[in-house]
């Protein structure tokens, strides 16, 4: 059985989340969890201090442990060093709807490192209450353009970012072939959970409009410009900069 058990997440809830330890002795930790509607999944896996990977599987029979055919749902996140890692996965991908899941947390390499896990499941074309550092910004001190996707196999994208002056800065969605939404985060207990509080400001224009924030900003927060599924899928263009 899994080492773990999340029980039943419900739909738009607070995560659930644990901290734990990989390393000499125990080089992989297993959680189970449920979900009782087609919902999104995320996960993010945060506050290492050395490499670790997450894994997600559907787990069939709903044994807590990981057979053969048990299928692995193809967003691993396997990113370098200590980097924040995180899943996004809709209901619209095989495999991912209503019954049993798994989660692996594996320790890569030979370095051991605690980290913190939490896990969440939302509705469709509602964002993740879940924000990493997947895309590292640095410091706005002049504009910045990202070209990325949202998918259903990665169903948000987080940037984070900080700011050296009080201004005005504008978040620029564009090229849209589906419908895909942005929001302004200001995580202030930096527990990579977005309260309803720490949403400062979002852009929900219909359809393939694009979307547009502009906000006045003050240094020493920790800043998160999310873009999420509304429906569909696209590939976008996300402009950053100061005003």
């Amino acid at each position: 059985m899994a080492e773990f058990n999340f029980g039943t997440l419900i739909r738009d809830a607070n995560p659930a989340g644990k901290r734990e330890f990989v390393g000499n002795t125990d080089i992989k930790d297993t959680y189970s969890f449920r979900v009782e509607n087609d919902n999104n999944i995320n996960i993010a896996l945060t506050n290492m201090t050395a490499n670790a990977d997450v894994r997600l599987f559907r787990d069939f029979n709903g044994n807590g442990i990981r057979d053969t055919n048990d299928s692995e749902i193809s967003t691993s996140s396997i990113r370098f060093g200590n980097q924040p890692e995180s899943i996004n996965v809709s209901s619209g991908l095989n495999n991912v709807d209503a019954g049993s899941y798994l989660i692996e947390v594996n320790r890569v390499g030979t370095v051991n490192t605690e980290y913190d896990l939490r896990v969440s499941t939302n509705a469709i074309s509602k964002p993740s209450n879940l924000v990493t550092a997947e895309t590292e910004v640095g410091t706005l001190t002049a504009s910045r353009t990202f070209n990325e996707a949202i998918v259903n196999s990665d169903t948000s994208d987080s940037y984070h970012f900080a700011v050296n002056s009080s201004r005005n800065f504008r978040f620029d969605l564009s090229g849209l072939s589906g419908d895909m939404d942005i929001r302004l985060i200001n995580d202030r207990n930096n527990d990579s959970v977005v309260d309803a509080s720490e949403v400062i400001v979002s852009s929900t224009a219909a359809g393939t409009r694009p979307e547009s924030i502009t906000q006045f900003l003050t240094p020493g927060s920790t800043y998160y410009l999310q873009v999420y599924q509304h429906s569909g899928v696209s590939s976008y263009n996300l402009n950053m900069t100061p005003v």
